[in-house]
């Protein structure tokens, strides 16, 4: 227990001298809920002896749902679904397309994509069999297609299906799509969307399906057994069309904290910390480890602040640039996160090759800031606290309850705001509630959060900005903030329309102007997991296309 308890008051000290403030405006490091009893038991435990051929991944979040396309938890059900299942193709980590259930990726060239771009003819692979026994066939992805485009099952995304026209099965291996509209992501739609068994499904409620918690898929190793508030486990798919896998066994282990999941890590009992990653205030440390590789792994996620442009506070879009310059961004970074995240001004991360660099920063300048306040009319009132036409600048700011990360950020930002006269109250509830009518219906004032383009590798952002897309004005998207903007439709439109990388890049560079000009969201920064791998586990690369990094498990091996 010494040890690490020793090295996070040192980093907690060593951050209150950097900041010469105490500790952050108030803030302190918190131990994410303190090691208890758990924590010390594992630290005074003696290294595990990891059995060979079983590798342990290590996550602070429990997967509960493991339908692919029912799913919400991006990134620990993620992981289970490129564990159990397979989608047509997938990305490398160089974000390259590389054939999966498909025989080859549809082109032009090679006839899989027609002239125009609307009719797409996809050869799978012969020969795959479902974890039950089943020959997996055209039919299935016929059904799965039925599944997504079905208004009566919650899927967690249509996003890309919709173009579509119409679909058949050729015959056994063979599906052609004809699509409404020319549609550049649609290669991505399929990337993210696994193949689901219609020999199962077909005739009962998806939505209800045992199925959800006992999933058969073709991927390469089978769902063995759940233990609820510990762990999963995976038995190797011996038949798996992409060869048999090198493990004898695969577990999922779920551990709350993060403190508690990196002591686990450095006595053995965890070879892959995933997912959320090692605290950056461990990251100097964790890196002097023996027996193991620890790094930053991209990540397809910004943090945001979310302006709820549909209030009256936020609907000048000077307000939200005058607070968006009075944040401290750069100390949010550094104080909180130990300087890991980067930096960056757009929805997309700064490694993306959309992301327009031309990007001129405002700026922290809380001066200039309460200068653009006044000029848009919001005065400081008796209360101290600015205010406009009987409107006090006033608002609550939500995330979920208990990330420590974000609960330190909130209190930054919120003496940042007050220094220009502006209030700012935190409001955490649980991931259940913030994340579901209060975000959806636009209930919240502000949101801190976390999201990546719903497409991503593509750049396209049309489903979180376009007009059509706000769901409190009965739209069907993720256009939270209630922003709109007619050049936004226009170009979003044109993006997903063309097909040349070039001419989107322009495209997607001026999307990106309007957005840092307008402001509906204040983009942070982009993700870096700090990932740690134990040097006996073999074939885990990093990918910075994939929310986790779980996008090979068939090659891993554990000596």
């Amino acid at each position: 227990m010494s040890d690490i308890a020793d090295e996070f008051n040192k980093a907690s000290l060593n951050r209150r001298e950097l900041l010469r403030s105490g500790s952050l405006l108030g803030l302190t490091v918190p131990l994410a809920g303190g090691l208890g009893a758990a924590a010390l038991s594992n630290l005074a435990a003696t290294p595990a002896q990891a059995a060979a051929g079983q590798l342990v991944i290590g996550v602070t979040q429990e997967a509960v749902n493991f339908n692919p396309l029912l799913y919400v938890n991006t990134g620990v059900e993620t992981s289970v679904e490129f564990i159990v299942f397979d989608a047509l193709w997938k990305f490398d980590p160089s974000g390259k397309l590389i054939a999966n259930l498909a025989a080859e990726i549809p082109t032009a060239e090679n006839g899989g994509i027609s002239a125009d771009g609307l009719t797409w003819t996809i050869k799978l692979r012969p020969g795959v069999k479902w974890h039950d026994g089943k020959p997996f066939s055209s039919a299935d992805v016929i059904f799965t297609l039925d599944v997504i485009r079905d208004p009566k099952v919650v899927v967690r995304s249509r996003n890309g299906h919709e173009h579509v026209e119409s679909y058949e099965a050729v015959d056994d291996n063979t599906v052609r799509i004809k699509l409404k509209d020319s549609f550049a992501p649609y290669v991505v739609s399929w990337q993210k969307t696994s193949i689901i068994p219609k020999h199962i499904l077909s005739g009962i409620d998806i939505n209800t399906a045992p199925f959800n918690v006992q999933p058969i898929g073709t991927g390469p190793f089978k769902f063995k057994s759940r233990v609820a508030g510990s762990h999963i486990e995976f038995e190797p798919n011996p038949d798996y069309h992409g060869g048999a896998p090198k493990l004898t066994s695969l577990i999922q282990k779920y551990v709350p904290d993060q403190q508690t999941l990196y002591a686990q890590f450095q006595t053995g009992e965890v070879d892959i910390y995933e997912l959320q990653g090692i605290p950056p205030l461990l990251y100097a440390k964790a890196k002097q480890l023996p027996n193991c590789k620890v790094e930053p792994s991209a990540s397809p996620f910004v943090e945001f602040i979310y302006f709820n442009c549909g209030k009256p506070q936020f609907q000048d879009k000077r307000v939200r640039k005058a607070l968006y310059m009075a944040i401290d961004k750069k100390g949010w970074i550094d104080a909180v996160y130990y300087g890991v995240p980067i930096p960056s001004l757009s929805y997309l991360p700064p490694n993306h090759w959309a992301y327009n660099n031309k990007l001129v920063d405002p700026g922290f300048d809380p001066v200039k800031a309460a200068a653009l306040l006044d000029e848009a009319g919001w005065k400081v009132g008796d209360d101290g606290v600015r205010a406009k036409d009987g409107v006090r600048l006033a608002f609550t700011m939500s995330t979920t309850a208990g990330n420590k990360a974000r609960e330190q950020a909130q209190q930054l930002v919120q003496q940042n705001l007050k220094k220009v006269n502006v209030e700012m109250t935190i409001k955490n509830m649980p991931a259940s509630v913030v994340w579901g009518d209060y975000t959806v219906k636009s209930e919240f004032d502000t949101l801190m959060v976390g999201w990546d383009a719903l497409l991503y590798p593509d750049p396209d952002y049309g489903d979180r900005i376009i007009s059509k897309s706000i769901p409190a004005k009965g739209g069907s998207g993720s256009n939270y903030v209630q922003y709109e903007n007619p050049e936004i439709d226009e170009l979003c439109a044109k993006g997903v329309a063309t097909v040349k990388q070039e001419d989107r890049k322009a495209i997607y560079d001026r999307i990106q102007e309007i957005l840092l000009e307008d402001l509906p969201f204040a983009p942070i920064f982009a993700y870096q997991t700090i990932v740690g791998v134990k040097d006996r586990v073999g074939g885990y690369v990093l990918n910075p296309y994939t929310p986790i990094n779980t996008w090979n498990p068939a090659d891993w091996t554990a000596s």
